[in-house]
């Protein structure tokens, strides 16, 4: 990186915090002037592509961060859920801005794909809203059209920037996450405290001083497996979300770092087990790293590589199925709902407290703690199914064929590239064991990587699918 290009990403980043500090301060001290505020801003940057870059990525990744800055101001606790919705209304507002010129970003056929499925999810949202609530419904709505929108806003900025102005921006996200993350677990309770986390995590989860604060970073053994004694701080840094910022270092360690700058990727391996131990994102740096060896570190053709990776999934989820593995139960739960039409948005899932086995409003047997994988609790596919019905075969169909024919037009001469194709096969998959995997912070983020690679590639044509 030149040392223009640095000054030029440091200045619009500082640029970009304090316009989001403006902003989400407006948020917290009034959430209709804070609308208004996030509207002049959209349009007073969008026409300045870095800037507006600078400011979305801090928006949509650190969002959670400005919200815990003046957590104290906010009146109530649906203030604090409004505001967590800023990332999926700013992509939002930039798909609308899309498609106002859509012949300009995407073809016909895949601009009417999306519109369809999109509006597909808001029919099964409305019906969720009538059922379960609007807060139970509006989450998974997010969920699902996340990845879409996060596809789209990166195609949006490829059309306009250069990948090495957006790749250098990603990696600075990267890098003051890791340092950040690094602190906190070193000295978790300064850096916390800079960080307003107690505030934070007072609404959220009702700790009352930093004693319990403490206790809510070492709550659950390493891993979450019963049998190690071994208790570490898992902290949220930037992101709040544990699992969440497993998948952000996980996946922009591997998209930057592998295999060139093994080293780095390993500290952020290390850094992933040391503060977040999640699991989920665990198994991503594992199966990229199986991916990528068996498909250019062998003779295996293509083909044969992604099968014995199914394969070994496979065999992943019978060893879930023995041990009864909540991830495994919620999904087989949610295949149960597949040959109906659904039960719609909120009716399931770790994220919404309905409990009942249809609209109907019937409760759900009484299982204990396994009541609530009955509607596919713990599995993005067992929450789609369960509120999809058959008709979540169309979504994910729409991502297979969209994946399928990306990659078609990526093509394979770019070793990032590659990586970000085989993120993109473990992300999906990886839908089978975790909600979170289909988060902006996961799928979304890999879909948002692509978008930004896509045009560079294919000298800024339409996205033609």
């Amino acid at each position: 990186m030149t040392i223009s290009l640095k000054k030029e990403i440091y200045s619009l980043g500082l640029i970009a915090f304090g316009l989001n500090l403006v902003l989400f301060f407006s948020l917290s001290v009034n959430l209709f002037l804070g609308l208004v505020i996030l509207l002049m801003i959209f349009f007073g940057v969008v026409s300045n592509s870095k800037l507006f870059f600078a400011f979305f990525i801090q928006t949509i990744f650190f969002q959670n961060t400005f919200i815990a800055f003046f957590s104290d101001l906010l009146g109530s606790d649906a203030e604090f859920k409004v505001l967590h919705g800023i990332n999926f209304l700013v992509p939002s507002l930039l798909a609308l801005f899309i498609f106002k010129d859509s012949s300009t970003f995407l073809n016909r056929s895949f601009y009417l794909k999306t519109i369809g499925i999109v509006l597909l999810l808001v029919v099964y949202f409305v019906f969720g809203v009538l059922n379960y609530g609007f807060l139970n419904s509006v989450v998974y709505l997010r969920l699902f059209v996340a990845p879409i929108l996060y596809l789209l806003a990166g195609l949006y900025f490829s059309k306009r920037l250069e990948l090495s102005f957006l790749n250098n921006n990603m990696k600075g996200l990267l890098i003051i996450c890791a340092i950040i993350t690094t602190l906190q677990f070193l000295f978790p309770l300064i850096v916390s405290f800079f960080l307003n986390d107690l505030s934070y995590f007072g609404i959220k989860v009702g700790v009352a001083d930093w004693d319990e604060l403490l206790a809510f970073y070492r709550k659950k053994k390493l891993f979450n497996i019963s049998w190690f004694d071994v208790k570490l701080a898992r902290i949220g840094s930037l992101i709040k979300s544990i699992i969440s910022l497993g998948y952000f270092l996980s996946i922009l360690g591997i998209y930057f770092y592998w295999p060139h700058k093994k080293i780095r990727l390993f500290l952020i391996f290390v850094l992933v087990v040391l503060s977040v131990n999640s699991k989920g994102a665990f198994l991503v740096i594992f199966f990229a790293m199986l991916l990528y060896f068996l498909m250019y570190r062998t003779n295996l053709s293509k083909n044969l590589a992604i099968t014995l990776y199914f394969v070994i999934n496979i065999l992943l989820i019978c060893l879930g199925v023995y041990s009864r593995n909540e991830h495994i139960v919620g999904f087989f739960a949610g295949v149960e709902y597949l040959p109906t039409l659904g039960n719609g948005l909120g009716f399931g899932g770790n994220l919404s407290n309905s409990l009942v086995s249809g609209p109907s409003g019937n409760p759900l047997p009484d299982l204990g703690y396994w009541t609530r994988f009955q509607n596919g609790s713990e599995s993005v596919f067992g929450v789609l199914f369960s509120s999809l019905g058959i008709m979540s075969l169309f979504y994910i169909y729409y991502f297979i064929d969209t994946i399928k024919k990306l990659f078609i037009s990526l093509g394979s001469s770019v070793v990032q590239l590659n990586i970000i194709k085989i993120l993109t096969i473990v992300l999906f998959v990886q839908g089978i064991y975790q909600e979170e995997a289909f988060s902006p912070y996961a799928f979304g983020m890999v879909l948002f990587l692509i978008g930004l690679n896509y045009n560079n590639v294919k000298g800024r044509k339409a996205l033609s699918i």
